[in-house]
């Protein structure tokens, strides 16, 4: 009995000590809850559709842990559960730990990287963050319209996307420094990256992410047919200040991995730079070039430009994404027998409004033309309208 009295004392103890080493910690869940509805005006191949509209729901669930102690050294944590729904069920794409101070910020896990934070420059995300929107609802060229549409996603709002390959899964070590009069730099290291598809027909960008890309434990030693490349390392420079009620953002990043298993080496470069007025109009434009990624090593850059404006509940933006491809750059339509891209057009209207706290409503119009050398061209025109309950 004595031993029972005692273990249970033991017990409370040790749940009052972790309470007490707990309580410093504050837990805040975060996310969305998204419904799209979706509309194929026209397209190449629509002789083979069935029908033309659908629905789509999704969400998204987030933690973030985070303390500071006295001497101001701030430590915490990031768990995203990405594409929760019936289809996916759920993608976990954010785990990372991260401890900040005076000396910067070092990330440790699976956190975006350097490219795709430095080397994102884009007006509309900006304002559509602000209505409590993004993770691709009513995120123009970020966003969700190719669900409706088809779309191979042949440009890049970022060295990352798509085409490079890339994807946020990977697991890495990031250093981000501190502002210097509106300057500051990060670098980071992935060891190992993939994408599921990088073994199939070759079609569209082949992306998604490789068991071998943080998570296998001995099995990222070896390389296999998923597995893209290997000691990868992006690092940029990002300039961000204001004047007089203007806001300005210049920025700049390069990225370089060796290829493996028979792909070629990943080398990437952005210049972009973004203003926002007073008045609630703002502007962007970023340059991706991609002298070489895992299917070739041709040239391909990717300009993309936005205009937006937004004043109280109302965001409304047009962007346009231009790419050019060298000659044997490996890109091929998932929708047609076209292979060897030469240019793509995507334009896309967005309207946002917020209806109430937390409450988003978003419309889209979108357009786009993949252009081959070979084969038959891709071209689309779709609509997408829907709400998200941000909390």
């Amino acid at each position: 009995m004595r031993k029972f009295l005692l273990l249970g004392v033991c017990l409370a103890a040790t749940t009052a000590g972790i309470g007490a080493a707990q309580a410093e910690l504050s837990v805040k869940v975060n996310g969305w809850v998204g419904f799209l509805a979706g509309l194929s005006i026209s397209r190449t191949d629509s002789e083979n559709l069935d029908r033309d509209y659908d629905f789509v729901s999704g969400a998204r669930l987030q933690f973030d842990i985070k303390n500071v102690t006295d001497s101001g050294l701030e430590y915490g944590a990031r768990i995203r559960m990405n594409n929760v729904d019936r289809k996916n069920g759920v993608t976990v794409d954010r785990t990372y730990v991260y401890v900040k101070g005076g000396f910067g910020t070092l990330t440790f896990g699976d956190a975006p990287y350097v490219g795709a934070d430095i080397g994102y420059v884009y007006a509309h995300d900006t304002l559509n963050s602000k209505l409590g929107l993004g993770a691709s609802w009513g995120d123009g060229l970020d966003g969700k319209f190719n669900l409706f549409g088809g779309s191979d996603t042949f440009y890049a709002v970022d060295p990352t996307y798509g085409i490079g390959g890339l994807n946020g899964k990977d697991t890495k070590v990031k250093y981000s420094s501190p502002s210097f009069s509106g300057f500051s730099f990060a670098i980071d290291f992935t060891p190992v990256a993939g994408g599921k598809n990088a073994a199939a027909s070759g079609h569209g960008t082949g992306g998604g992410t490789s068991d071998h890309a943080g998570p296998g434990g001995i099995n990222d030693l070896t390389n296999d047919a998923t597995t893209r490349y290997e000691n990868v390392v992006t690092a940029g420079i990002n300039y961000a200040n204001s004047f007089d009620g203007t806001s300005v953002r210049l920025a700049a990043s390069a990225g370089n991995g060796n290829g493996v298993s028979g792909n070629h080496d990943y080398e990437a470069y952005t210049v972009g730079g973004q203003v926002g007025f007073a008045n609630g109009i703002a502007a962007s434009v970023n340059w991706v070039h991609f002298a070489s990624t895992f299917r070739a090593d041709k040239a391909i850059d990717s300009i993309t430009g936005d205009i937006s404006y937004g004043t109280g509940p109302f965001v409304v933006s047009v962007g346009y994404a231009y790419t050019t491809a060298e000659k044997g750059n490996g890109l091929s339509s998932s929708f047609t027998n076209g292979t060897d891209l030469q240019t793509n057009h995507s334009v896309i209207g967005s309207f946002l409004y917020n209806v109430a706290p937390g409450l988003n409503s978003f419309t889209e119009l979108a357009y786009e033309r993949n252009e081959f050398r070979v084969g038959r061209d891709f071209e689309q025109t779709s609509l997408t309208t829907g709400v998200v309950l941000a909390f």
